[in-house]
């Protein structure tokens, strides 16, 4: 018998409107996608992660992945990949890059400091669906996660 999927958590760090609407759309179809929260910036993620900041005295959160951006305000997403692959608490949150970049260098950085996974993001809305359809099976269904 098989077992039934995990839910999932995941931490959207993304500062562009239109892509946290895509993507919130496209989480919120399926059911084993309990939970998405959002930082529009790098130190935003942080905060929310460490309860810190704005989110003092709130409870960390600790989603089961992060999906992130590379171009962020105030600090960018390969500065906090290395930060968070650097603190021990955080390290084995699987961070999934999650960017329009499609340059080399920035596919080469992020495997270098961490990233379980580099994906390009979809240009609409039925492309993002599909791949938070695959996201969500390959995440409960084929790879083990540590939460």
């Amino acid at each position: 018998m098989a077992k039934e999927p995990e839910n999932l958590s995941i931490l959207l760090v993304e500062d562009n409107e239109d892509d946290v609407l895509v993507a919130s759309r496209a989480f919120r179809e399926f059911k084993v996608i309990t939970e998405v929260q959002v930082a529009r910036d790098g130190q935003e993620a942080l905060d929310m992660l460490g309860a810190a900041g704005r989110h003092a005295g709130k409870k960390p959160f600790r989603p089961a992945l992060i999906l992130l951006d590379i171009t962020l305000p105030l600090m960018d997403g390969i500065t906090l990949l290395k930060r968070l692959k650097g603190d021990q608490a955080l390290r084995g949150i699987p961070v999934l890059m999650l960017t329009t970049s499609s340059r080399h260098e920035d596919i080469v950085r992020s495997y270098e400091n961490g990233a379980a996974s580099y994906i390009t993001k979809p240009a609409s809305l039925e492309e993002f669906l599909e791949l938070a359809r695959r996201l969500e099976m390959y995440w409960t269904t084929v790879s083990k996660l540590p939460v």
